[in-house]
């Protein structure tokens, strides 16, 4: 009985959200099958289920910005086609699971991607102290040697960008409700200014997955080509090593 009270209060407390599952903190493992904008991945795992990941603690230039298309290249060449681990380290405020991910050679893509001057470092609630000084440390040595886009004389977060292009389309929304008579109109829009908002996010997705699509085969392309010059170079020291024996074992 006093078995099955406890097990009553933990399932309640989960609910409540007190205790959080013994699978939350657990990593995933699979294959990533798609990459879209410089921040997010598509991955299947073992049991062949999807998940669409964001990658945590950056937040990578958005379409249109400058470093955009870098960012996305520079991401698929490390991920796409290829096994990871994805670490979850939370949700987003879209509830999509925002994630570590260590490529196979063990580098953690979040930070290299930071590192490289590809995207921005994102303050986050469940970053312990010595990931944020990492992280930290990654963006300051990208903004001294002036990595991609801090090579720029002026430099744009994304969520400014987005902001930015958002209200310019409201005011030209606006604009043209108020040319062509439409006070209606724009009374509307001034009280589903919230659903505005939503509507841009979800156009903004739209073209981050149409970017995607174009783009996908020639992301695929480079990542097999690095494959390929790995694989050209372990063969060439291959070669070597054996040459440099045979010229030891000849005689003198």
């Amino acid at each position: 009985m006093i078995e099955l009270v406890r097990l009553l209060a933990v399932v309640c407390a989960m609910g409540l959200g007190l205790v959080a599952p013994a699978w939350a903190d657990e990593p995933l493992h699979g294959q990533v099958i798609g990459v879209v904008g410089g921040d997010i991945i598509k991955l299947v795992d073992a049991r062949q289920l999807e998940h669409q990941l964001r990658l945590a603690f950056i937040d990578a230039p958005a379409p249109g910005q400058p470093y955009a298309d870098e960012a996305q290249s520079a991401l698929s060449a490390m991920v796409l086609g290829r096994q990871v681990t994805a670490q979850v380290r939370g949700r987003d405020q879209d509830g999509i699971a925002a994630v570590e991910v260590v490529e196979p050679h063990g580098h953690v893509v979040n930070l290299e991607l930071v590192r490289r001057g590809l995207a921005w470092r994102d303050y986050f609630d469940a970053q312990n102290q010595p990931d944020r000084e990492q992280y930290q440390a990654a963006l300051s040595e990208a903004q001294q040697t002036r990595q991609g886009l801090w090579s720029q004389d002026r430099v744009e977060a994304p969520r400014d960008f987005r902001a930015r292009v958002s209200q310019h389309l409201r005011w030209w929304l606006y604009a043209v409700a108020g040319l062509a008579g439409f006070t209606l109109l724009g009374l509307v829009f001034s009280v589903y200014d919230k659903q505005i908002s939503a509507w841009l996010e979800r156009q903004d997705q739209i073209t981050k997955e149409s970017a995607e699509a174009y783009r996908q085969a020639r992301m695929l392309a480079e990542a097999e080509q690095a494959e390929r010059d790995r694989t050209r170079e372990i063969a060439n020291q291959e070669m070597d090593r054996l040459a440099a024996e045979r010229r030891r074992r000849k005689p003198v």
